[in-house]
């Protein structure tokens, strides 16, 4: 697990100064049929640590999220504990004086039986709408994975990638608040690419947030995912969680 740690740590280490950075402490869970139809769905505590940069030449995103830290065997039904680590880049450099993007984006998800990740090269376009902000893109995907349980491995370019985040905040009850919605698809993943996780041509997640400042400094999210043939998990499913944070 440190060769998986320090490669996931090294999208932030990379990186230029930030302009915020955060720690979210959470529990995360899953419906009864999510964990019946995907063998490595279960309850676990996490922790996010996540960089933001906005400058002159766009943004930068990067966060480390760690899923079952400690590698708790209660959170995994008596069995042997495992630490799941996340990492995400993303970096959006703006094309001249236009709304348009350069889009580069990484996502890895590891632990003892499965690895996956996935790059993505495109165009994205940021648009707002009062105080609606909308960010969409597409492009090509190059992935690579390994499932140990039966040794199968693929790397390659997987089909096309298209994502679109909203976010829209607004104040309720005397509290500063934020809803977003971020969509992710893949589209016509490679046959290797399906077979090597059990996967459908087509797989997406959508994650549905509530960020609720309670200081400049402390807040409180409640999130819900719907994933599909998503994170190394074959079948749809439903997460949710709760998680407190502290922007420093």
């Amino acid at each position: 697990m440190k060769k998986q740690l320090v490669t996931a740590l090294a999208a932030l280490v990379m990186a230029p100064a930030m302009s915020a950075t955060s720690v979210d402490l959470g529990y995360k869970a899953y419906t009864s049929d999510t964990k019946s139809d995907n063998g490595g769905a279960y309850d676990q505590p996490f922790v996010k640590l996540t960089h933001f940069n906005k400058a002159d030449w766009g943004t930068l995103l990067a966060y480390v999220k760690l899923e079952n830290p400690g590698e708790v065997k209660d959170a995994q039904h008596g069995k042997d504990g495992k630490l799941t680590v996340k990492s995400l880049l993303i970096v959006d450099k703006q094309i001249a004086d236009t709304s348009y993007n350069f889009w580069g984006q990484n996502f890895l998800v590891s632990n003892r039986t499965v690895m996956e990740d996935n790059l993505y090269l495109g165009v994205t376009t940021n648009r707002k709408y009062g105080a609606l902000f909308i960010n969409a893109g597409v492009g090509l995907n190059y992935s690579a994975a390994h499932f140990d349980p039966t040794g199968a491995s693929f790397d390659g370019i997987s089909g096309y990638a298209a994502v679109i985040n909203a976010r829209y905040p607004f104040s309720a009850m005397g509290l500063k608040h934020s809803l977003s919605v971020n969509y992710e698809g893949q589209i016509d993943r490679d046959e290797d690419h399906m077979n090597t996780l059990g996967y459908d041509s087509y797989g997406h997640q959508i994650i549905t947030t509530l960020k609720t400042s309670m200081t400049d400094s402390f807040y409180t999210k409640l999130h819900l995912t719907h994933f599909d043939s998503w994170g190394s998990a074959p079948n749809d499913g439903i997460e949710y969680g709760v998680a407190v944070g502290f922007t420093f």
